[in-house]
């Protein structure tokens, strides 16, 4: 377990890993280097769904649907105009945060359960939108042919010059995601995510905080649409089945949520495994499986918590199928919001 080392320690390794991770393109092979991008471009799709479903609580299965708003927009916009990179960037990301807002205004009626099959269902629809819009879409067969462009000069059509780009980009979104869920709206979320009769008494408002997480949730999706797209090429409606939402749900939940690390944690096993056992074609869905089940048996907070990159610190050493063997003392609370709740719920016990 990574807890017992030092806080700096840990930083010192997270930069090598940076610079490692910089000069990879010098030090594998152009395979390996196009894995690498793409466990980047899940890892930003990721965290938005992280701030949705691991901060505010909220289950969606659509979120490949604003996945594939950023990459259609962005799509469009590099075949049809000359619009300079970074603004394509940013009508892709406001586009596809623009339709999280209004699939996040369901939250109002819907909740639990429910949204989640309301996220299901414009998940599906916007599947449908895509295979029939011929014309805008390209239809089944999609949109090849996508040029990369240049970011201020700078030409990426070279796979290694995406690559670093792709680096960049997450490098950045990761810092936006820990500095969110250090601020004040990570608090609220966190506090929704734990009780909303709790979170209201406390003056947040809750409505608006599942609006908002939805909106920047989608925007940061819409953003890895876009990666994808300078990445690939290519957009076509096969990438953004329901399929597609359930994979990154996966991807939050073994990497841990409510984390910085996590969802680049769960894209290097899931996205790694799902490349790299393809010789197992027939038992490769088996022993992902397993492998999903162990952890998340093993450590609710998944690889974060295991590698102890988390703030969830267990009180207890759990073992798979076996339970806890041994406990810690003074191991610090969840999260300061889950503090101010348990101790609500005890003021509440004292008072009956």
């Amino acid at each position: 377990m990574l807890q017992v080392l030092p806080k700096k320690l840990l930083w010192a390794i997270g930069a090598i890993a940076l610079v490692a991770a910089v000069l990879l393109p010098n030090l594998v092979e152009p395979y390996t280097v196009r894995v690498a991008a793409l466990i980047l471009v899940f890892t930003v799709f990721a965290t938005g769904l992280n701030i949705i479903l691991g901060f505010t609580g909220l289950l969606s299965f659509g979120h490949a649907a604003v996945f594939g708003v950023g990459a259609y927009v962005s799509a469009r916009l590099l075949l049809d105009t000359g619009m300079p990179l970074l603004l394509v960037m940013v009508a892709a990301t406001v586009g596809a945060g623009v339709v999280g807002l209004l699939v996040g205004l369901t939250s109002w009626r819907a909740g639990g359960d429910y949204l989640a099959l309301v996220t299901l269902g414009v998940g599906q629809i916007f599947y449908l939108f895509l295979i029939n819009e011929k014309d805008l879409t390209g239809g089944a067969t999609g949109l090849p042919g996508i040029p990369a462009g240049n970011f201020f000069g700078w030409d990426l059509a070279p796979l290694e010059n995406t690559y670093l780009f792709i680096l960049g980009v997450t490098v950045v979104v990761m810092g936006f995601a820990w500095v969110l869920g250090r601020s004040y709206f990570g608090r609220a979320m966190l506090a929704v995510r734990e009780d909303e009769i709790i979170a209201r008494a406390h003056g947040i408002n809750v409505p608006l905080t599942k609006v908002l997480s939805f909106g920047i949730g989608s925007a940061i999706a819409g953003l890895a649409g876009v990666l994808q797209v300078l990445l690939l090429g290519f957009v076509g409606p096969a990438t953004f089945k329901v399929d597609q939402s359930i994979l990154v749900v996966e991807i939050v939940l073994i990497g841990g949520m409510a984390t910085t690390i996590g969802p680049l944690l769960g894209s290097i096993l899931v996205i790694g495994s799902t490349e790299y056992l393809r010789a197992l074609a027939d038992y490769r869905s088996a022993v992902f499986g397993v492998l999903m089940l162990v952890i998340l048996l093993w450590r609710p907070g998944g690889l974060a918590q295991i590698f102890g990159l988390s703030s969830r610190t267990p009180n207890a050493v759990r073992l798979p199928f076996i339970g806890r063997i041994g406990r810690r003392k003074g191991a610090p609370a969840a999260t300061p919001a889950a503090d101010e709740i348990e101790d609500e719920h005890e003021k509440e016990e004292v008072s009956r």
